[in-house]
């Protein structure tokens, strides 16, 4: 993550916000210069940029358990689980298909997220992460958790080398916990 003169979004807007300046979502020279003076005032590198030193001094993730929940109208629960900033692309985009993956593993969809931030391939993650019951019938604990993984307008890869990179990044990608499909079922 990185911002600084040229970039443009809703991420922009809420820096903009935070220094006390038009929240027009562009990046420019005010806003450079207003991010410097912040940087400044909290002891971080002067340079105006918003990497992700300052965007952590900006906004320090929450220590309220509520915040981790969203719900939807129809009471589906969707807990955040983020992944780092670096395990995801930020950006805006609009999506427009949705792909369903299995995970060929376990049923703790925490597992799941927790292994692409430990892994060395770069931003390969989808949004979303469903448990599942476990295939030992001892566990369903994680059955029909919802992880979101990283914001809405963000992508990751999830779809291999399939020489489109306009579908990677609009689309929307659940991984669903669980060995595959069923045979003889």
């Amino acid at each position: 993550m990185l911002f600084k003169i040229g970039s443009k979004g809703d991420e922009v807007k809420k820096i903009q916000e935070l220094i006390g300046t038009t929240a027009d979502g562009i990046f420019g020279k005010e806003t450079a210069r207003l991010v410097a003076q912040w940087q400044e005032e909290h002891h971080l590198s002067a340079d105006g940029i918003v990497g992700s030193k300052t965007w952590e001094a900006m906004f320090p993730p929450s220590t309220d358990n509520a915040e981790r929940i969203n719900s939807t109208e129809n009471g589906l629960h969707i807990e955040n689980y983020p992944l780092s900033k670096d395990e995801y692309k930020a950006g805006h985009t609009e999506k427009e298909y949705l792909f369903l993956h299995h995970t060929a593993g376990w049923h703790n969809p925490c597992k799941v997220v927790d292994d692409w931030e430990r892994d060395d391939r770069g931003t390969i993650a989808t949004e979303f992460v469903i448990g599942g019951q476990s295939i030992k019938g001892n566990n369903d604990d994680y059955d029909g958790l919802v992880l979101k993984c990283f914001p809405q307008e963000a992508y990751a890869w999830h779809l291999g080398k399939n020489g489109s990179q306009y579908m990677h990044t609009h689309s929307i990608g659940i991984e669903v916990c669980n060995f595959g499909w069923i045979k003889d079922g």
